[in-house]
């Protein structure tokens, strides 16, 4: 009988299971995936195309073609989860950028999590990046922006810059130990006492008396277990935890979700050389969406098509990045839902025309303009607070806890690792509590 089982080691389950195990050497960490190698985490990333149901005019298909097609939605099931491949933002989710962040979602709900946010910044020693480090293009475009009007703000990374060689390759996984990922907290937790077991697959959480009693999964032999305890806390991310947590019979669970959707919109620049800098060194806010320098390998044959035919060094771009409605859902089986909703059209519309500004300002060929298809890489809204889990991150079963995007009630449009982080570290003390009250025979 373990004291707590978690399931997943991404940002949340990484965390949740490092900060219980200095208090507990009790503790099972459960992992589909396994550990990889850094430098190698893009081969490893699972892309599934989702049709977005939309009501697009046939003008708005013309001009913004990218709106089309089908939406890419990414992650990573190994150990460390997307955490892996991430660009190292440790974004606040505070109103001061956005009035619907994750800080006053919480807030109206009469929950706090100020103090583990501070807390996990700085173990995770964010700091923002120093202007004397930006990049040529990085530069290029943070004049651009501050000449249209736009506030200009460097981007708080959990990244050693003192490491760092900014060679753009975050995405890879840092090779040279410079970027925070999850696998740095599973390692500790290890080193605590926690027991770690790689390719094992959750599909249910036991219980009994609307008590956890347990988890059952299959081995990487395709073998059954059983693995007994008192608390369970599922941080499988928000495309997993929905479906564990449906085949446990937790109700409402799936009924929305979001993906933080975001594009990247670019175009030739002779000498540009973005796709050698640290990405999104900078960003532009806007409310609900913002702009951030970014490269995306999808720019060049998009422009191919165009009959503009750029060397890598020649593309320069702006990921717009926006908080998307939370229409949709997701099945038992992880099937997706998704609608686009003309809000979300509109904010996509604004977005890259400001994008476009910019890019013309800099001197980019109009007719070499381009934007990739829509991209999820923050999904969440599964579980959420208020619906699935109390502010305890509880669940209607006794013992049962999520602590991953998916308690998020609606999309931050701002990475959300720093966030989840701080989430894992509330939930952390919770479930301390209640460990030490059952020690005290409370």
């Amino acid at each position: 009988m373990y004291d707590v089982i978690v399931i997943g080691t991404g940002a949340g389950g990484a965390t949740v299971a490092k900060d219980l195990s200095l208090k507990s050497k009790n503790i099972l960490i459960l992992d589909k995936g396994s550990n990889q190698n850094n430098g190698t985490y893009v081969k490893h990333m699972k892309t599934r195309q989702i049709h977005l149901e939309n009501n697009l005019s046939d003008e708005d298909k013309l001009k913004y073609e990218f709106l089309t097609y089908p939406l890419d939605l990414t992650n990573i099931e190994e150990i460390g989860g997307t955490t892996t491949s991430s660009i190292g933002n440790a974004c606040f989710s505070c109103s001061g950028c956005y009035t619907n962040s994750i800080m006053q979602q919480f807030e109206d709900k009469n929950l706090d999590i100020f103090e583990e946010l501070l807390e996990a910044s700085g173990e995770l020693n964010v700091k923002y990046f120093p202007k004397k480090l930006w990049g040529h293009s990085t530069n290029l475009i943070a004049s651009a922006g501050e000449e249209l009007g736009y506030i200009v703000e460097p981007m708080p990374k959990f990244i050693n810059f003192e490491k760092c060689r900014f060679c753009g390759k975050c995405v890879y996984g840092c090779v040279f130990d410079a970027k925070w990922d999850a696998t740095y907290f599973v390692r500790e937790a290890v080193e605590y006492g926690a027991n770690l077991i790689e390719n094992f697959t959750v599909f249910e959480i036991l219980h009994e008396n609307n008590q956890v009693t347990g988890v059952v999964g299959l081995d990487k032999n395709n073998e059954k277990h059983i693995f007994k305890a008192k608390r369970v806390i599922v941080s499988a991310g928000a495309l997993n935890t929905p479906v564990i947590l449906k085949n446990s019979g937790v109700g409402n669970v799936g009924e929305s979700i979001f993906f933080d959707i975001f594009t990247t919109i670019g175009g030739y620049l002779k000498d540009a050389n973005l796709k050698n800098e640290l990405m999104m060194g900078v960003k532009a806010e806007f409310g609900p969406y913002f702009l951030s320098p970014h490269y995306s390998m999808q720019l060049k044959p998009l422009m191919a098509k165009k009959g503009i035919n750029a060397d890598d060094k020649d593309i320069i771009g702006l990921m717009l990045k926006f908080a998307d409605t939370c229409i949709g859902n997701i099945d038992e089986k992880g099937q997706i839902k998704k609608t686009l909703a003309k809000v979300d059209v509109d904010l996509i519309k604004e977005g890259y025309d400001k994008a476009v500004k910019i890019l013309l300002k800099l001197g980019v060929d109009p007719k070499s303009i381009v934007a990739t298809s829509l991209k999820g890489a923050h999904p969440g809204g599964t579980a959420a607070v208020g619906e699935v889990v109390d502010n305890n991150f509880e669940s209607e079963i006794n013992g049962l806890y999520v602590c991953d995007a998916s308690v998020i009630p609606e999309a931050p449009g701002r990475p959300p690792i720093l966030t989840i982080v701080a989430i894992a570290k509330k939930v952390a003390k919770i479930v301390n509590r209640s460990l030490e009250e059952d020690k005290n025979g409370i």
